[in-house]
Order: structure tokens, then sequence, then C-alpha cells
């Protein structure tokens, strides 16, 4: 999959979308302020980023609250084992759409799409150079913020990279790193 972020400028292009779409896109577009054109490309850009790496593999969606109850139902040791699988898949996904397992392809094409779009947590890279802090936010609960410590932790491991400090304060999970 060619990276969309690495192709500057845009493209006329002309298209037939079926009135009651058009209707549809409109009011949407009225609701958000936005020019049609606008929510068309975040529409696009939704798909070609997230849903399209998503459905590489089966999935299944859920609404955040019950995924949040799910979780809650779940020991640490449940945890644990869930978290390890993350990298497997996320190796997965990438080699089916040809990404390197790198740490910025993880963080671009994995951590900033999944938190955009997946309602997981709200990340950010707020490190320079070297020095990384990746912060993630999440209003899921305890239970899930101690899940998304051991995702991200065994994420980082297995990218070789050692962790200098992580920390959760309420509902923030932060790590620190050099590569």
């Amino acid at each position: 999959m060619e990276g969309f972020d690495s192709v500057l400028g845009t493209q006329r292009m002309t298209l037939r979308i079926p009135n009651s779409i058009t209707n549809i896109l409109k009011k949407e577009a009225d609701r958000r302020d936005l020019p049609l054109n606008a929510l068309i490309t975040k529409i696009l850009f939704k798909n070609v980023s997230y849903d399209m790496q998503v459905n590489t593999l089966p999935a299944v969606t859920v609404s955040d609250v019950l995924f949040s109850r799910i979780i809650d139902k779940l020991d640490a040791n449940d945890l644990a084992e869930i978290a390890k699988e993350g990298p497997d898949i996320i190796k997965k996904i990438f080699a089916i759409q040809g990404i390197d397992y790198t740490l910025k392809e993880v963080m671009d094409k994995h951590f900033v799409i999944m938190g955009k779009y997946c309602g997981w947590y709200s990340f950010n890279n707020t490190g320079s150079g070297e020095n990384h802090r990746l912060v993630f936010e999440t209003q899921l609960g305890k239970k899930w913020i101690d899940f998304l410590m051991l995702y991200v932790t065994n994420i980082l491991e297995s990218l070789k990279i050692k962790i200098n400090s992580k920390l959760v304060h309420e509902n923030v999970a932060i790590f620190k790193f050099t590569t």
C-alpha cells in the first residue's frame, strides 16, 4: 500500500454520487461546518488509513462502552495474555499491506490511526529527535489503561526498544525512551 502521506498535492476528480448519499453528505458537512469537499476527503482518508487497515484481518466492531465492560471482566493474567498478541497482529497487518514494522510506521500507521479513528485512546508523541515521549489518554477505565500499558509495552519491546520509564496517572499512560 502506497503511503498516503508520501505524495503531496491533490488531484481533481469528477465522481457520480447517488442523490441520497449526496444529501446525507451535505447535511453532515453543514453540521460539522465543513465544505462538502473537505468532508468527503476526511471520509476517504479514514477509509484508506483506518478501515482498510483494520479490515485486513477479520475484525469486530463494538461500542466503547461494551468493549470497556468486556475488559473490566478480565483478570490481570487474561489482560497480559491478550496484550502479548498485539505485536504479532500488527506485524501481520503490516506484512499484508507492505508496511515495514518499524517504530516510525507503528507510530504513524498504528498508534496515530487507532487513536484517531478507533476510540481506544488519544495519542501524542511529544518527544523530539531521538527522545520519545508517547502519551495515551483514554476514558475507558482503569482496566483498559492497564491493558493499554501492557499492549504498548509489548509493541515497543518487540521493536527492541528499551523503555526508560512508564507512568500511569489516572487516565493517561506515558512511555519515555530513546532510540
